[in-house]
């Protein structure tokens, strides 16, 4: 894609620095549409009566039990059933049995005493534990005016099982039919649990069920039912699990795909889907998390576990934001004529599936929703805590509270300039500072006015973790005592990656394109050094395209806001007339690059193992070899190995990583036995190439040792205990 901003319009609100304080205003306007519904006087009466207004608006409404009898008395699947009748050779009425199971299994019910019961103990536990759940009651309001017409879709991002929670008892609280809500068949199995989630209107899936093919289709027929002939609207989470890297994850479309299909086949007019963004201060899941990105295995999940859990209870866990976006018409994100859809309403069930021009829509559908997800998920004080302490410790410098309080500062501008919400308050900086500092006492703390790691001691670790359940290598307790406070710490940066990597991109471009024109001693026109700016960035968006969900044919013009941005903040010199570019090394190019350091150092050393390795070899193989190498690095003393981080060693983002480098053809995977290897057959995709292109992004970083340096304070607690 050619790329070539307007100079004048650049370079004008560059040089004016224009926008910023309407950007703020706008910003704090936003943040005001948010309230506090478990406030004092605020709260919902759980006792009084409920009279929702319904998603999707039909004459006469069927009742959990009688959705069921639909489904089972439907053409469609009376069809499907004489279809395997006749593949298996089994008794129609044998399946028939089968077919009733499932739907027992799979079907939601409603039981309003439950749902109030409920509704009490989240108040009152959240109460307890959080200092707010704020909703955007505008946003609200906006999804409220467009409900009934046609079948609605709440798709909450997922970053925590609260999210399960939050979501139903908003819908309560503003008299909204609390959708059904897709839950997997883990919660299915917990004693007690099971039975009260379906009655709050959770309907279960299994986790896999490729080989069992009644049973998809049972459940796709279930799930055609809920969307076309039901009215209380379908919740579920479109990455498919939760996120324990606090990023979005890739979309999964196959309960997306289920959903919309009574729109292909048009039985409804339209689908609206409402994208929803929740947001954490701290999410409750927080250490369980990170030891789970190290290796240890995660606890399954039982009625026992949820009652132990409960112990937060005496913890702090500060705000909860939750957000809707601008709801999206399926139809008009289609642009689909009604004929084209209608001539596929004539197919018998089994043949009721998406073709494949249609589950492309589908997949650019899901990455819009993801899209926007993002772009409204609330940014905390300690979101841009952890960024500025993180670049500070790349540079060993100790910070104390008038700095960080300013730094903040900076970065919320920063940020509202590119068009996110942040929840700081700008006159009480200070105050936010302390009490989040306060709430994530478990991962910094002010020591002698200096922020700082709060000690964690290896042998602390030793007796809380059983390195021989860990998933690959057995790391050593030094090694987790290091990498478990830096690992929690990036949990909190993650979710600025959003706003922060395609302007990591574009000061990393600069780098290398001010390295060139002093390496030759010439540079080109404006227009050419813009292009080679454009081509670099567009080079690292397909590197990292399965790291950070960003793909929304928004490139052209996001490339000129986030020049913008350099530009106005200092961090990028671009000469109009000789096309010259410098980046200067300030507070905002710090920031930004030490945000994609742990990335670049995840995917280098992931290059650097695969070069080690031969012949075929497992998931796991490469898991354990990666760790061990990193392990290694990390213990060189004096920091002496480069371009290494703990976040190295975090076992989610190395699968995204190998899942990357596997569909970008680097690696091959076999089908049959899902070994992988080198891929040696494309000579344009050179393993080796690409290690060196990792590197040289490395090289080109403002940090002297960048990685490990932002381990020696950790390491330096560890000897003082």
């Amino acid at each position: 894609m050619e790329m070539k901003p307007a100079v004048s319009q650049v370079t004008a609100t560059a040089a004016s620095g224009g926008g910023e304080s309407s950007a703020s205003a706008a910003a704090a306007a936003y943040m005001r549409q948010f309230e506090n519904i478990i406030a004092p006087g605020n709260e919902a009466s759980m006792t009084r009566e409920f009279k929702p207004q319904v998603a999707y608006e039909f004459e006469r409404y069927l009742n959990p039990q009688k959705l069921k009898q639909h489904v089972l008395r439907s053409d469609k699947l009376r069809a499907l059933l004489e279809h395997y009748a006749r593949e298996t050779k089994q008794p129609l009425k044998q399946l028939e049995q089968q077919a009733r199971a499932i739907i027992d299994e799979i079907g939601l019910d409603r039981n309003m005493a439950i749902i109030r019961w409920c509704g009490i103990a989240i108040t009152a536990i959240g109460k307890r534990i959080c200092d707010g759940f704020y909703v955007n009651s505008a946003s609200m309001a906006n999804v409220r005016k467009d409900m009934g017409r046609c079948p609605v879709l709440y798709l909450p991002s997922h970053r925590s099982y609260m999210d399960f929670i939050l979501m139903s008892y908003i819908c309560y609280y503003y008299d909204i039919e609390i959708p059904g809500i897709a839950a997997g068949m883990d919660f299915h199995s917990m004693f007690g649990m099971g039975t009260m989630l379906r009655k709050t209107g959770a309907f279960f899936m299994r986790r896999s069920f490729s080989n069992d093919e009644l049973y998809w289709d049972i459940f796709r027929e279930y799930m055609y039912a809920l969307v076309a002939n039901y009215h209380i609207g379908v919740e579920f989470f479109i990455e498919g699990t939760r996120s324990r890297n606090f990023k979005a994850l890739v979309p999964k479309v196959g309960l997306l795909s289920m959903a919309l299909l009574p729109y292909f086949t048009g039985e409804v007019p339209d689908v609206m889907i409402v994208p929803v963004s929740v947001a954490y201060e701290r999410v409750l899941e927080e250490q369980l998390f990170v030891y789970e990105l190290l290796g240890v295995p995660k606890p399954k999940e039982s009625t026992k576990g949820f009652f132990k859990a409960l112990k937060i209870i005496d913890e702090r866990f500060g705000k909860m934001f939750l957000d809707f976006g601008e709801p999206i018409s399926v139809r008009e994100f289609f642009g689909h004529d009604s004929t084209q859809r209608m001539q596929r309403a004539g197919l018998s069930g089994q043949l009721q599936k998406l073709n494949r021009q249609e589950i492309e829509l589908v997949k650019q559908l899901a990455n819009e929703i993801i899209y926007q997800q993002q772009r409204r998920i609330v940014i905390s004080t300690f979101n841009l805590l952890s960024l500025y302490y993180a670049s500070q410790l790349y540079g060993q410098r100790c910070v104390n509270l008038d700095e960080v309080s300013a730094a903040i500062l900076h970065l919320k501008r920063m940020f509202e300039q590119l068009g996110a919400h942040v929840s700081t308050s700008t006159n009480s900086i200070k105050v936010d500072v302390i009490d989040t500092i306060e709430i994530h006492s478990n991962i910094l703390q002010f020591r002698a006015g200096r922020l700082q790691f709060t000690p964690l001691a290896a042998e602390q670790l030793a007796a809380q973790i059983d390195v021989r359940r860990l998933k690959a290598h057995a790391l050593c307790p030094q090694t987790m005592a290091v990498a478990v406070p830096m690992l929690a710490l990036q949990l909190y940066i993650n979710p600025c990656m959003f706003w922060l990597a395609r302007p990591a991109y574009l000061l990393l471009a600069a780098l290398k394109e001010e390295r060139r024109q002093r390496k030759l001693d010439t540079v080109g026109t404006y227009d050419e050094t813009l292009a080679a700016l454009h081509n670099h960035v567009s080079s690292m968006d397909a590197l990292f395209q399965h790291e950070f969900i960003i793909e929304s044919n928004r490139e052209a013009a996001e490339f000129e806001t986030h020049l913008k941005l350099l530009l106005d903040e200092h961090a990028l010199q671009l000469h109009e007339h000789t096309g010259r570019i410098s980046v200067q090394d300030n507070e905002c190019s710090r920031v930004i690059l030490a945000a994609l350091a742990p990335f670049l150092c995840l995917y280098y050393q992931l290059a650097v193992t695969l070069r080690q390795m031969s012949g075929e070899f497992s998931a796991r193989d490469l898991l354990v070899r990666v760790q061990q190498h990193v392990e290694q690095l990390l213990q060189q003393p004096g920091g002496s190995a480069a371009h290494v981080h703990p976040y190295c060693l975090a076992l989610d983002n190395l699968n995204i990583a190998i899942y990357a480098l596997i569909q970008s053809g680097y690696l091959h995977k076999s089908r049959d036995t899902g070994l992988m290897c080198v891929a040696t057959a494309t000579p344009m995709k050179c393993l080796r190439q690409l290690e060196l292109q990792l590197l040289e992004y490395c090289q080109l970083m403002p940090f002297a040792q960048y990685s490990t340096a932002a381990n020696e304070q950790a390491q330096s607690h560890m000897a003082k205990l």
